[in-house]
């Protein structure tokens, strides 16, 4: 015959159904604020995704755009194009400075003696010779030239690429033997050197066998006549 429980048995059994009962509540609480937390999760990721999508979307429609720009860009650059061609084409055959005509026309040496007008003896009009007279300035600075010092000490390399760069913006120059016509540009820098003598900006260094009285013919100004003084 089975024996009964007693009561203190009862009790202990019933105190040990107590605490498997509360860590079963603490383990469904803990299940259930893992399973909130994984649904939050889930939640963010969707929502990353979604804007995922949302920025996927935005990039091809840029590219889109982008690629229906360039089409337009190129049919631009195509018609641009095609009009230059047609202006080119219908301007006129190029004038006495053109490299074409240039070089159909006899060389000319540099004027003996003193007192001569280089613009004259250029045989070029007023606005060709100060058209040439802007554009020797410039190649000068270009050149990387030192007008500080004589044009006859000058890098002969840096020499070279002017007078290239010079007969290259105006073929005409290549009519002139030797290069004398770049007198403008020795006049130029000599007119640069005594602006800053006179400023105090640099020394005088002496000129290298320079001959008083050899040239072309000066204008009040200090300037080669024919062109207007070459301001510094």
């Amino acid at each position: 015959m089975v024996r009964a429980p007693t009561k203190k048995e009862l009790e202990e059994r019933v105190e040990q159904l107590i605490q498997e009962i509360e860590a079963l509540q603490i383990a469904r609480d803990d299940a259930a604020r893992a399973l909130q937390a994984a649904e939050g999760t889930v939640q963010a990721q969707q929502g990353e995704l979604v804007a995922a999508r949302a920025q996927a979307d935005a990039a091809e429609e840029a590219a889109t755009q982008a690629r229906a720009d360039a089409d337009a860009a190129r049919q631009l650059q195509a018609q641009l194009q095609a009009q230059l061609e047609a202006a080119a084409a219908a301007q006129p055959p190029a004038g006495p400075g053109g490299q074409d005509s240039v070089a159909n026309l006899p060389e000319i040496p540099r004027p003996a003696g003193s007192g001569w007008s280089i613009r004259e003896a250029m045989e070029l009009d007023h606005p060709d010779y100060a058209e040439i007279q802007r554009s020797i300035r410039s190649l000068v600075i270009r050149s990387q030239l030192d007008w500080t010092d004589d044009f006859r000490r000058q890098d002969p390399d840096k020499l070279a690429t002017f007078f290239r760069a010079a007969r290259k913006a105006h073929p005409v120059l290549r009519r002139y033997m030797n290069n004398w016509a770049a007198a403008i540009a020795r006049q130029y820098m000599q007119n640069k050197r005594k602006h800053a003598y006179r400023q105090g900006y640099i020394k005088k260094r002496p000129a290298p066998g320079d001959q008083a009285g050899n040239g072309p013919r000066r204008d009040g100004g200090g300037g080669m006549n024919g062109g207007g003084a070459l301001a510094a």
